[in-house]
């Protein structure tokens, strides 16, 4: 499964990524937009990865690999991007870009691609988006989306913003 844009090109996530999911995971703006303000261990963001493979086996999806065309030809690392299973009931998009790539449209562009894929695709009903409260740039992705915001929610005993989104199902109309 690839999926690529005029920007972007994205595949799952493999074993051989630990090393570029790691440098994410201490990425300082990822670190200030997503966790308490401590980068991920190497041993974590190994155990995350761990997570993302065995989702993609058990469900059939998860994290992609997110790459931006540079113009030499070459590939850059910007991030990921892709659905999770929240808690069993609901699926999430998350998407997590590094300094170089955040702020020029790239989480949006991917998240656009990873929605049409769960509800064509992977045929979900409903998308959960989670934000940390002081996380802006993600709530402005997800409402580009059209998500909605619903309620505070507290997941793995942090809080976070929820959002949903529903797909429709009608002719030419995929998102809420």
């Amino acid at each position: 499964m690839l999926i690529e844009t005029e920007r972007l090109y994205m595949r799952p996530v493999h074993a051989s990524d630990a090393t570029a999911l790691y440098h994410l995971h201490s990425d300082p703006l990822v670190v200030r937009l997503t966790s308490n303000g401590s980068a991920l261990s190497r041993t974590q963001s190994d155990e995350r990865l761990d997570l993302y493979l065995r989702e993609w086996r058990e469900y059939h999806f998860g994290f992609f690999i997110v790459y931006e065309k540079q113009l030499s030809g070459d590939l850059g690392f910007a991030g990921r991007c892709g659905l999770r299973n929240l808690d069993g009931n609901s699926v999430e998009l998350g998407y997590c870009f590094n300094t170089r790539a955040s702020g020029r449209g790239l989480a949006t562009e991917a998240a656009t691609q990873i929605t049409h894929f769960a509800f064509s695709h992977c045929k979900l009903e409903k998308l959960v988006g989670l934000v940390r409260p002081s996380n802006a740039q993600s709530s402005r992705v997800l409402q580009k989306l059209g998500f909605v915001y619903t309620a505070l929610s507290i997941q793995r005993g942090v809080e976070y913003r929820r959002y949903e989104l529903h797909h429709k199902g009608r002719p030419g109309e995929i998102f809420a």
